[in-house]
């Protein structure tokens, strides 16, 4: 979630001046990680110095129309989408494609967010992935909750490695909009400015409220998914990475607050997979794609997902193994873990295999009888054909006998397509059962596994030690 506005102006440089991949670049040594980055020390001093003195002032003098508030809330609204559904999902993570309109829609309101250009969001957010919580994390959790809200941004970065955003790096709009981004971003906000000013009558709070207040609050919101959604929630899909999921989050950042899921499946269109979870990105991705703007909606399989639950499950059971390995037996349980972890993560990789093949079997079965009825209209055309330029080269006695014998022909040639096609489709349906009645076995094990799975997982993690000693293995 980048702000560098003060970050140099890498599209008007050749490529060759960024070529060298991030992925072995040295971390920063200590005096470039204490040079400061003047241009956004002084913009996001400046602003919230500007909103402590001017908000006071206004809420002294006037009254608070509901107007405002109103207009208010849905600028705040429309750029957090813009920087979830835009920047985040649509281009660092190019969890699915939209159309042309979508994206001048997101890329706009992003540009009002005032969260730097796409390609230096995306960029340092890609980076964030591949280096979470390492010293190459822009914003890393482990350097404390002031350095990956804030702080970051106020520090000098290196310059924009276009190999890192090397799908996005050639788009002329986003080259454009980067190029510019200072000047996109004074009269975007103008704009915004204007029209709160037109609804409400009232120039002065639509600066205040409208422009900075909001702007306080969507920046700070975006924050929180830097900082505290690394810090304050749940783990409940890996604990490999400091990502957390939050409830409250996801409110104020319209999905972003399930930031363990989207760690551990960073290409995944949803946030929250649950039906559920607070997730209005996800649901306005999904009705595009249902209206034909979006496409390409990318998403993890169910079965990929109980399986990582099921690791993560594990890996939480054995450290509270390992606390007790003075107090109970560790070893027998370690093995009762293990082995369960074993059986099911096999039978839901067997389930998915089966799943996969059924959905494969479906549609090669499909396009197969497809190609054999038009190979059989194709014959059937041919005779037609054939016979027509017979016809014609007859004299018109002949015509009726020619007629007769044309439609016994075709009339064979249906009856043999037909009878392929059944003996195909019959063929289907056996190999179909077949595999159904497999995948149902798999979903019945895989079931009564998850239902131990969940009461042995309870069981190690909440259960006090002293009851815990008491317990068989075997139970």
């Amino acid at each position: 979630m980048s702000f560098p506005l003060g970050r140099d102006n890498c599209a008007a440089r050749p490529a060759r001046q960024n070529a060298l991949d991030l992925m072995s670049q040295a971390p920063a040594s200590p005096a470039r990680s204490r040079s400061l980055d003047w241009t956004n020390v002084l913009f996001l001093g400046g602003y919230h110095l500007l909103l402590v003195i001017l908000l006071p002032i206004y809420l002294i003098q006037a009254d608070v129309s509901a107007s405002l508030v109103w207009s208010t809330a849905g600028l705040w609204t429309l750029c957090l989408l813009a920087i979830t559904m835009g920047y985040h999902r649509l281009y660092a993570h190019v969890t699915y494609k939209t159309h042309p309109m979508i994206e001048a829609f997101l890329a706009f309101w992003g540009t009002v967010a005032t969260q730097g250009s796409i390609f230096s969001w995306s960029h340092d957010h890609r980076i964030h992935h591949r280096h979470v919580d390492t010293d190459l994390d822009p914003y890393s959790a482990p350097k404390g909750f002031w350095h990956s809200h804030v702080l970051w941004m106020l520090r000098k970065r290196p310059e924009i490695n276009p190999r890192i955003i090397q799908d996005l790096w050639k788009r002329p709009t986003l080259q454009f909009q980067h190029k510019h981004f200072g000047s996109l971003m004074v009269v975007a906000n103008t704009l915004a400015w204007a029209a709160v000013w037109a609804i409400t009558g009232d120039p002065f709070g639509a600066f205040v409220i409208g422009v900075l207040l909001r702007m306080f609050l969507v920046h700070h919101c975006t924050w929180f998914i830097n900082s505290l959604a690394h810090m304050w929630g749940s783990q409940p899909y890996s604990t490999e990475h400091t990502a957390v999921n939050n409830f409250i989050l996801s409110i104020l950042t319209f999905g972003e607050g399930y930031h363990n899921y989207h760690h551990t499946f960073a290409g995944d269109y949803r946030n929250g997979v649950r039906w559920w979870q607070f997730d209005p990105a996800k649901i306005v991705i999904w009705t595009l794609s249902k209206i034909g703007l979006a496409r390409d909606l990318k998403k993890v399989n169910q079965l990929t997902i109980k399986r990582r639950l099921v690791a993560a499950d594990r890996h939480l059971m054995m450290e509270r193994l390992e606390e007790l390995k003075h107090r109970i037996d560790v070893d027998s349980w370690s093995q009762r873990v293990e082995d369960a972890a074993a059986s099911l993560t096999e039978n839901l990789n067997g389930l998915k295999t089966a799943s996969d093949k059924l959905q494969r079997l479906k549609k090669e079965t499909f396009d197969n009888v497809r190609t054999a009825k038009a190979a059989k209209v194709g014959e059937m055309r041919a005779v037609r054909d054939e016979t027509i330029q017979q016809m014609r080269s007859v004299r018109d006695e002949k015509m009726a006998e020619m007629r007769t014998a044309r439609d016994e022909t075709i009339q064979q040639v249906r009856d043999a397509g037909q009878e392929t096609l059944q003996q195909m489709r019959q063929r289907r349906d056996e190999e179909l059962e077949l595999l159904q009645q497999r995948i149902d076995e798999l979903k019945a094990t895989v079931s009564d596994e998850m239902d131990a799975w969940k009461e042995m997982v309870h069981l190690l993690l909440e259960t006090p030690e002293s009851r815990l000693a008491m317990i068989p293995v075997t139970a």
